[in-house]
């Protein structure tokens, strides 16, 4: 194709005589007609104008594709629209004869949604960052290339169009040739500096500015020389150039009236629409304006750019922390937010690059803690308060309330105001974490410390179990302790329950367990077996003997051993205290007589000693094991029951499971902690249900009146959900009953029925009440005191008429003002009998009584 053709293609597509301009259009529609077929009819000299004729769809050369598709778009747009269409430029428009643009680079623009427009001012960095970050240098050179091709000739069929119309002198006019080539180099000035100023050394030679820009030296010399005058480069005595550095506010001054907006958005932030607002100019003009005026600032030729160039490239920088950690102005993070594209690393690892002033300041704003192995994490109640104890390593073990007032002082003195308050927790939550940290050990006293990890070294618990190797039985960790103090120094074991956490927690071994607290049992062996052997080695013997001896060689304390025989071996003491006397049992007249009273299936202990208060000695003749087993019955850690049930939560569960309504008798049995549990294991396995104060109902009952375990679980989950959504940190049962759509609600069962359902959840804690009980998220205990502190406002009171009105309202919970005002006071709040209000903190109480 030669220069005349090619010439009148594009003068023909900038008159709009294309359909170059509704192919986008024709894509919504799923009408596909390839830009080759547009540029055809073009050299054809075919243009919309005719086709929107009846008689130029008929024409030779139009394609059967070309003409449906105009008849459809001519269905649902009026002539007027199409060719208003047809004159405006498309991403098409660059795939004209000799742009070089292929139609890869098309769909790259397509898929990420950039429309021709945008394409005006664009930088390398500004296509990297619309293509996700692609680097595409190849790809954007092409584009812009043929981008820049399109708009020349039009410029210059606009220059020509005016020289034919309008008669102009012979001195004042320009030739063809010039006016191509002032835009050819207007073009290579905004590209020089959008990027190649950037990608020059700090000084460099003509040769350095010709390989990257490609251009004669001839183009360059004049190019360099304007730049000299614009103040971005300096001409060295050795000829070569040098980079001139200025401040963002010294360059902005300069640049004269055409930076007024450029000031309002780096300098005021003010946005796009403030900015139109304020200067009469249309929102879409303002962004076309910056744009321009930001590329012709180079980055490297700002000096506070220059500083955290590398910086912005490596990490996505908040405004507000770069602010506060480098003490820099809005300004400077707003221009290299435009020219550069941040990068994708961990913030956190700008934390190595920063001085002391300013990584307080980064920790600080950015809600960061360093770990004492120096790693950079994200705040944490548990890792802060880590930090907090290692901190205080070198001190002493103090209660978790102790802790407490220097967590607090420390997250108050570290973070802002609300990361403070959200890392704020009570004793107990910190205690909580305490339990699950390895870097927290608990030691007598109920105090903790921080504990060093690395003092367990392989070595060291190798000897730990060494000394564990020694004659099976049941120790107490005090005589463990003492063993071997020189071992105990360097495992930093400072008591014995400090001791007893270790070998809980890091000694793996199958006969090795921790029992209870300060008792460690070494071997497979029950201890009521165990003190069996004991006595039966050293029968007869006195208790008190008995209890020394086993204090002395195990360090097992002498109430544990007195409480243990007396509930798994009362067989085994005789009335006056002998353990392993010969003891006679019972005759068979005492055995028939006993045998007659015993007419229910269970009692406890209490019972028949209150029974038979008139009888010598009943506990240890009527009650030991074998007494026991000649009437027929068993010894159940507290309970005696009938030898034929088993065991006595087999029994429990037996009557339970027979019972469609079970009432609960007035029975010391009944209050026992086995039938507690298995009702616990009962409800949780939804077997039973809680109906009334005193009854439960058996599945089996709920079953006939249509609800089974399904329904049970999908209403649990659904109140779960409600509670969610609603955000609160409390609830009760009442508070949510109008918003739960389950058949069971209708079914007219109490309160206490559906509080039971909630209580199954293990991840839902409950507070009792006399009117009801208050659940929360959370598997901390919790009082009513917390819950009403909870209420309170983190500043000023609240009158405490009407907190008893928003309880009521919110949680149908009537409490009375004594309740509310000693629970407050209780948990560290305070009243005002002045004002009548109620105070979370010191500080508003005392406010209120200054003030008052």
């Amino acid at each position: 194709m030669n220069e005349d053709e090619r010439n009148m293609i594009l003068k023909r597509s900038d008159s709009g005589e294309s359909i170059l301009g509704i192919l986008d259009i024709l894509e919504q529609y799923d009408i596909k007609i390839s830009h080759s077929s547009a540029i055809t009819l073009l050299m054809k000299g075919i243009s919309i104008q005719e086709l929107l004729t009846k008689e130029g769809k008929s024409l030779p050369g139009v394609p059967a594709s070309v003409r449906r598709a105009v008849l459809i778009l001519q269905s649902v747009m009026s002539d007027g629209e199409i060719l208003e269409h047809c004159r405006m430029k498309t991403l098409y428009h660059l795939l004209l004869p000799e742009t070089w643009m292929t139609l890869t680079d098309l769909n790259l623009l397509k898929n990420a949604k950039v429309k021709y427009s945008d394409l005006e001012g664009m930088t390398l960095p500004m296509f990297e960052k619309v293509l996700d970050g692609d680097r595409r240098p190849d790809a954007y050179h092409r584009i812009m290339n043929a981008y820049r091709e399109v708009e020349g000739r039009k410029k210059m069929d606009a220059i020509s169009m005016v020289a034919t119309t309008v008669e102009v002198k012979e001195e004042d006019s320009l030739p063809i040739t010039e006016v191509r080539r002032k835009i050819t180099r207007k073009g290579l000035e905004r590209t020089f500096r959008e990027t190649v100023y950037d990608r020059l050394e700090d000084t460099f030679s003509l040769e350095d500015a010709k390989k990257e820009t490609g251009e004669g030296a001839a183009e360059l010399l004049e190019l360099l020389e304007e730049l000299c005058h614009a103040d971005l480069i300096v001409r060295t005595e050795d000829g070569q150039y040098k980079k001139r550095i200025r401040t963002l506010r010294a360059i902005l001054s300069s640049m004269g009236p055409e930076a007024g907006l450029l000031r309002d958005r780096l300098e005021e932030g003010l946005t796009l629409q403030e900015i139109s607002k304020k200067h009469g100019i249309e929102a879409r003009e303002v962004q076309i304006r910056l744009r321009q005026s930001h590329n012709k600032i180079p980055v490297t030729h700002v000096k506070e750019a220059r500083r955290y160039l590398q910086r912005f490239e490596r990490f996505d920088i908040p405004e507000y922390v770069f602010m506060k950690v480098f003490d820099e102005p809005a300004s400077i993070h707003r221009f290299l937010s435009v020219r550069v594209q941040p990068g994708t690393e961990d913030i956190k690892g700008l934390y190595g690059r920063l001085n002391e002033r300013q990584r307080q300041a980064f920790l600080k704003y950015l809600s960061l803690i360093v770990t004492r192995d120096g790693e950079v994490m994200q705040v944490t109640r548990a890792n802060v308060f880590e930090h907090v104890l290692w901190s205080h390593a070198d001190e002493a073990a103090r209660t978790m309330e102790e802790w407490k007032v220097v967590y607090d002082q420390y997250v108050e003195e570290t973070y802002k105001i609300g990361m403070a308050v959200r890392l704020k927790a009570e004793a107990r939550k910190l205690a909580t974490i305490a339990t699950q940290s390895e870097s927290v050990i608990p030691s007598s006293g109920k105090r903790f410390r921080y504990y060093d990890r690395s003092r367990l070294t392989q070595r060291r618990l190798q000897r730990l179990r060494g000394l564990l190797r020694i004659e099976p039985g049941f120790y107490g960790t005090n005589h463990l302790f003492r063993l071997e103090p020189s071992l105990m120094e360097e495992l930093d074991c400072q008591d014995p329950d400090e001791l007893q956490y270790v070998i809980r927690r890091y000694v793996e071994a199958a006969n090795i367990a921790v029992v209870k607290q300060s008792e460690i049992v070494i071997g497979s062996m029950d201890k009521a077996e165990w003190l069996k052997k004991l006595i039966r080695q050293h029968a007869p013997i006195g208790m008190k003997d008995f209890q020394s001896l086993v204090e002395e060689r195990f360090g097992l304390s002498g109430a544990s051993v007195r409480q243990s025989i007396r509930r798994d071996l009362p067989d085994y003491l005789s009335p006056d205290g002998t353990l392993g006397q010969s003891m006679s049992l019972l005759t068979k007249k005492e055995a028939t007589w006993f045998s007659r009273r015993l007419t229910k299936e269970i009692y406890t202990y209490e019972e028949l000693e209150e029974a038979f208060p008139h009888i010598e000695q009943f506990s240890s003749r009527y009650l030991n094991a074998g007494a026991l087993e000649k009437v027929g019955f068993i010894n159940q850690g507290g309970l005696v029951l009938h030898a034929a049930h088993g065991n006595a939560e087999s029994y429990f569960e037996s009557i339970l499971s027979r019972e469609e309504l079970f009432t609960i008798p007035d029975s010391p049995v009944y209050k026992s902690s086995s039938f507690r549990r298995i009702v616990k294991r009962m409800e949780d396995k939804h077997d039973l249900f809680r109906f009334d104060a005193s009854t439960y109902i058996s599945i089996a009952r709920l079953r006939k009146v249509g609800v089974n375990k399904g329904m049970i679980k999908t209403l649990i989950k659904q109140m779960l959900e409600i509670v969610k959504r609603s955000g609160e940190d409390y609830f009760t049962f009442s508070s949510i009953r109008t918003d739960l759509d389950s058949p069971i609600v209708e079914l007219g069962m109490e309160d206490i029925f559906f509080e039971e359902l909630i209580r199954t959840q293990k991840r839902v804690g409950s507070i009792r009440t006399a009117r009801g009980d208050i659940f929360y998220i959370g598997r901390d205990k919790r009082t009513i005191g917390r819950f009403l502190l909870d209420l309170l406002p983190e500043r000023g009171g609240i009158d405490i008429d009407m907190m008893r009105e928003d309880i009521l309202k919110k949680f149908r919970l009537n409490l009375d003002r004594t309740t509310i005002i000693s629970n407050i006071r209780g948990k560290g709040g305070y009243f005002s009998t002045d004002t009548e209000m109620l105070y979370k903190h010191k500080e508003g109480f005392l406010d209120s009584i200054f003030e008052s």
